[in-house]
């Protein structure tokens, strides 16, 4: 997207913060949530992208919930952003969630094709506080 890697950890981090629909089972709820959030992101609302973020949420370069907000209200008006998940694998132990993403992100600037396309992967830890699924940490696994 022609932005910093710390740019693209804030979209994602964004993308999985919004909380999902219902069900009893953990690991159907944070899919749920990341995918409320993907299109949230899509449509350009950094508002209900940022809902779920943990209050004590850390994002790359010390980025808490406000920056962040702030962070993708900039993009938003800058150029549109596209998701595409290639891997979206979650683990539960108890009230914490690891979910480890392959993603395509696009970005365009009005147009209809996208004119910067990059792949990341990200290991997001998630955290149920009263039954809700909330985004506490984003980790960049490229590199590793």
């Amino acid at each position: 997207m022609g932005r910093s890697l710390a740019s693209t950890w804030v979209v994602l981090t964004l993308l999985a913060a919004c909380p999902g629909c219902r069900s009893d089972k953990p690991d159907v709820r944070v899919r749920a949530a990341f995918e409320t959030c993907r299109a949230a992101v899509e449509a350009g609302d950094a508002r209900a992208a940022t809902a779920a973020l943990d209050p004590a949420f850390q994002g790359p370069e010390g980025m808490d919930k406000g920056m962040a907000q702030l962070f993708l209200m900039g993009t938003f008006r800058q150029q549109n952003v596209g998701v595409t998940v290639v891997r979206n694998e979650v683990a539960v132990k108890g009230n914490e969630a690891v979910q480890d993403l392959d993603l395509i992100l696009t970005g365009r600037s009005g147009g209809l094709i996208p004119q910067d396309a990059s792949h990341r992967s990200f290991r997001l830890r998630w955290r149920n506080v009263s039954g809700d699924w909330r985004l506490a940490e984003v980790q960049s696994l490229e590199g590793r």
